[in-house]
Parts: structure tokens; sequence; C-alpha cells
């Protein structure tokens, strides 16, 4: 990969407690492929990972997806999110897609899917956020 702008930044905590990992990235289109690697500490008593897990490994693909459009400028801040679980998710690799649906001046619309090993929808989410300038 050429030229990421994530090798200009470091990995926030949380995309480190989530594994985040970069598979790959379309500035241009606002879209971007990533990995997570969600261990047996964010699961619930039935074993499988907690859905409040789930909405951060979206909403660590949709920011990201707007950090890379803009070239590393701006940062999306959340002013909604809507998940929808399609089936439970074990502990493990798990992969996502995020784009950004539309970026305006003071409003954002993002989407994204989590995918299983088995590439069966886990999850989507859509998302509205206030494209902030990064400091």
């Amino acid at each position: 990969m050429n030229d990421s702008v994530f090798d200009r930044f470091p990995a926030p905590p949380i995309a480190e407690f989530l594994g985040w990992e970069l598979i790959s990235e379309n500035p241009e289109r606002g879209e971007i492929e990533v990995a997570f690697h969600p261990t047996d500490e964010m699961t619930n008593v039935r074993g499988d990972v907690q859905g409040g897990m789930i909405a951060a490994m979206l909403d660590d693909t949709m920011g990201p997806a707007l950090l890379s459009m803009t070239g590393g400028k701006c940062i999306a801040s959340s002013i909604d999110m809507n998940v929808s679980y399609m089936r439970p998710m074990k502990a493990g690799r798990v992969t996502a897609k995020g784009r950004v649906v539309r970026k305006g001046r003071t409003i954002a619309f993002l989407e994204a899917e989590l995918f299983g090993p088995d590439g069966k929808m886990i999850a989507r989410a859509t998302s509205s956020a206030i494209p902030v300038d990064m400091p």
C-alpha cells in the first residue's frame, strides 16, 4: 500500500483495543476496508462478542473512511449511529468495509458493514457525523 494517511497518525487506543488493521483504502471514493481482532475479553455470557463492541468496530470503520477521504484533514464526530445486527459474532478476525456516502461542509453521511470469517454479514451501520478539523 502506498502512502496511507494512517501512516501519519498514531493509532488511537480504541483502535489498538479492537485490533484495527488497515487492509485497503480508496481515498478518492471514500472507501476503506479494515480487519478487527476481537478477543474473548469482548464477549458476553454466551461467548458472543458484545453488541457494543460490534458497534465500536463499525464506528471505527466509518470514521477512518472520512479521515482517508479528506487526506487526514477531518475526523468524524458522530451525531447519530444506527446499527442493525444480523447474526452473533465470535472472537477472532473479522473484516469491515466502510464508505463516505456524502460529505458536505457541515455533515457527512457514512456507512459500514462487518463480515465474519465466512464472508457473511454480521452487522451494518449508518451514521451522520460532523467533519471536524484535525488539530
